[in-house]
């Protein structure tokens, strides 16, 4: 199994909010928002865990003092 980076999550958000533009209906166009709203979040969630990640693994090969 392959995991999505959080730049192609940004990118599946970027997608949905030019479909949101391109609708005329309302509720779709609410529904797309909601999604790039949930694709942005994902992706910081990610980058957040990321984050953690390099941290705690530097923390591991920091020499003690």
């Amino acid at each position: 199994m392959t995991s999505m980076t959080a730049q192609e999550y940004r990118a599946n958000a970027k997608q949905c909010l030019s479909w949101a533009e391109s609708t005329s209906d309302p509720d779709n166009r609410e529904g797309f928002f909601a999604l790039a709203a949930t694709w942005i979040s994902a992706a910081a969630r990610i980058e957040h865990a990321a984050r953690i990640e390099e941290s705690t693994a530097a923390t591991r090969l920091s020499p003690a003092e």
